[in-house]
């Protein structure tokens, strides 16, 4: 009986992650939770259909120890051609009477933030997205996982 229902949630967690339609999902982990600011953390995606529009989502990880209701980062985007854009974002974690936004119970809290839809990518090719720290501390006490999703826009 044991052996059936193992068998069971088997097949629906691998029906739910074949669900994920996305171009690319991917988080890194930052030792320690401490990122240090001149660490970057860099995604390599291949873009070969520049057709369709996609929806852009930054995954920020964080335990109960982060201090800050926000995390402002420095984006640097390289385009195929080598072109490069640098952006500043700042994604709010916490409302303003300290209560934590988005998922988790206990110790850790998960983020998904939506900073781009219906983007399309404008040629072919490799583009990296870096992105590195920019809050006063040099190394940032708290954030253990940071990563980046892509998927197609819904229609």
């Amino acid at each position: 009986m044991k052996n059936t229902i193992g068998l069971v949630l088997l097949v629906i967690a691998a029906g739910f992650s074949s669900c994920d339609n996305s171009l690319y999902n991917k988080m890194k982990e930052i030792p320690d939770a401490k990122w240090e600011m001149n660490r970057p953390i860099k995604f390599d995606v291949e873009i070969t259909d520049t057709t369709e529009m996609y929806d852009f989502y930054v995954l920020i990880r964080h335990n109960t120890d982060y201090t800050y209701g926000n995390l402002y980062t420095f984006v640097n985007t390289t385009f195929p051609g080598d072109s490069i854009t640098r952006d500043t974002i700042e994604f709010i974690l916490a409302e303003p009477d300290g209560k934590w936004i988005g998922d988790g119970s206990g110790y850790l809290r998960s983020n998904e933030v939506m900073i781009s839809t219906k983007f399309v990518f404008p040629k072919p090719g490799l583009y990296s997205f870096e992105f590195q720290h920019a809050m006063r501390d040099s190394v940032l006490n708290g954030i253990s996982e940071l990563g980046i999703r892509i998927k197609p826009t819904k229609k």
